[in-house]
């Protein structure tokens, strides 16, 4: 990857964000931080619970700025882990996610619009959406999209992490 590119992992309560040839910063914010605070109240959640998520990520991106502005000229982010693979497979309808995937704003938007109406069991039908992101998958797109807000990307890359593809390789 290009020097200064983000990678940013994705885990439960913390988002790693590394610099290519730079250093390692962690946010105290994660999918799962999100459900158990401003997603909590409602299924599916109130369009005030979104916009509260959204805001959180993009300050907790902002704090991150203020701490190394050079990464706001970032010339590319990849988001990783299995949070931002199940968001892809959504995305694409199933569980194969081609090498290289870019997630392109417009249609994390349309994921997005389109989850956040639906409740649990009916949202579980949506083809390419593993079981065990049913519940956290909107909040999931709360941090790509505030991501993707607060760099104004156009696109972002989904870097599959190795286990993820050795796993879907067993599963074929």
């Amino acid at each position: 990857m290009t020097p200064g590119t983000l990678i940013i992992a994705i885990a439960d309560h913390e988002l790693t964000v590394s610099v290519v040839g730079g250093g390692v910063h962690v946010l105290p914010i994660g999918p799962l931080t999100l459900q158990a605070g401003p997603l909590r109240d409602s299924d599916p959640p109130a369009p005030a619970a979104l916009t509260n998520a959204l805001g959180l990520i993009e300050d907790h991106l902002d704090d991150l700025v203020i701490e190394l502005p050079s990464i706001e000229a970032t010339p590319g982010v990849a988001v990783t882990g299995p949070y931002a693979e199940a968001m892809a497979r959504v995305e694409v309808g199933t569980i194969d996610i081609p090498s290289g995937y870019e997630l392109q704003r417009a249609d994390a938007d349309e994921v997005f619009r389109t989850l956040a109406v639906e409740p649990v069991g009916e949202r579980r039908h949506n083809p390419g959406l593993p079981d065990d992101h049913v519940e956290s998958i909107i909040a999931t797109c709360c941090v790509i999209l505030g991501i993707m807000r607060r760099f104004d990307l156009s696109a972002a890359t989904i870097a599959m992490s190795a286990t993820s593809q050795d796993d879907d390789e067993t599963t074929r």
